[in-house]
């Protein structure tokens, strides 16, 4: 996928989606709400290998300063803080319908940006949710500029053989599936996307592709 910005956030309708209606999914729904104080809509791409994979979308009415402060008081998406966690909700599901459940996308719309979350590798959202949210708050300064300028979109995450491969075309292997490395963030004063990297807290500037799994 090019890193040419294209509200990538804003495309479910032309999806081949629908609302999910298993067995449970109304409490599923009820509990993150609950916790993201937010209106929750979940859909179902495909089931494949007798596993759902769900497309969860959050419409929050707070801007991302104003939710980096509520996760950081534990009153905003708090999976380390109660028993409450996606993975145990989603195994609620599994135990209601007999099959498995993963998240392959996940997106969090706030007042002033979108955090786009897509799935690595199986459970690899519901895994690393909570470290993506204090990534957050840890980049925020470096995110937006100083807290000048808020990214309208920021995708998580870019694999880290793209950056190298801009440098270096013999680089084959690719890098470390999280969510730590690389995202790409969307600004209203950037003609394409830029890509942050959190390890060493700076912005990278190259022409590079991301990959969509």
């Amino acid at each position: 996928m090019s890193l040419k910005s294209e509200n990538y956030g804003n495309n479910l309708p032309s999806r081949s989606i629908r609302s999910a209606t298993f067995n449970g999914i109304s409490g599923f729904i009820d509990n993150l709400e609950k916790h993201f104080f937010s209106q929750i809509s979940v859909w179902t791409n495909t089931i494949i290998d007798n596993q759902a994979k769900l497309i969860i979308e959050i419409e929050c009415n707070l801007s991302l300063i104003d939710m980096i402060i509520h996760s950081y008081k534990g009153t905003w998406g708090t999976f380390n803080q109660t028993k409450y966690s996606l993975s145990e909700e989603l195994v609620q599901l599994e135990e209601y319908n007999g099959i498995s459940f993963d998240v392959e996308e996940f997106t969090i719309n706030l007042k002033d940006t979108s955090i786009i979350i897509d799935k690595l590798y199986d459970q690899s959202i519901a895994d690393q949710l909570n470290g993506i949210l204090n990534n957050l708050e840890k980049h925020f300064l470096q995110l937006t500029k100083g807290n000048v300028e808020v990214p309208y979109e920021i995708f998580v995450a870019v694999f880290e053989d793209e950056i190298m491969a801009t440098k270096n075309s013999n680089v084959k292997n690719k890098g470390t599936q999280d969510y730590s490395s690389y995202w790409a963030l969307y600004f209203e004063s950037e003609k394409d996307a830029v890509i942050y990297d959190l390890k060493n807290a700076r912005f990278i500037y190259e022409d590079l592709h991301m990959i969509n799994q």
